[in-house]
């Protein structure tokens, strides 16, 4: 015997027929298109979700990165040559300027 009864003439008259018809023909195509549409909403989250991850994480190693190497060279003495460099510069420079003659004399 079959696990389901077919439908006595009781149960027939209490639901319509168009009902019956159409639940037994598309509540199978409603479920997977349904699905589906939850399984690609899910798929293009996940993709956002990884692209703002991804570009959080690049913009944070950047600013790491870059903070890093600075202080790198600012503590292994780059900021004490640079500053002996420029005040070099400005001393070379005043001499220059003091050491023309007017063009008047």
């Amino acid at each position: 015997m079959t696990a389901t009864a077919a439908p006595t003439a009781k149960d027939q008259g209490l639901m319509p027929h168009g009902l019956v018809e159409s639940a037994s023909v598309n509540s199978f195509a409603d479920f997977v298109s349904s699905n589906s549409n939850e399984t690609e909403a899910s798929k293009e989250k996940e993709v956002n979700d990884f692209i703002n991850t991804f570009i959080c994480h690049l913009i944070f190693y950047v600013v790491f990165c870059i903070s890093l190497v600075l202080y790198i060279l600012i503590d292994l003495g780059l900021g004490s040559f640079v500053k002996s460099k420029f005040f070099q510069l400005i001393d070379t420079a005043k001499n220059i300027a003091i050491e023309k003659k007017p063009a008047f004399a």
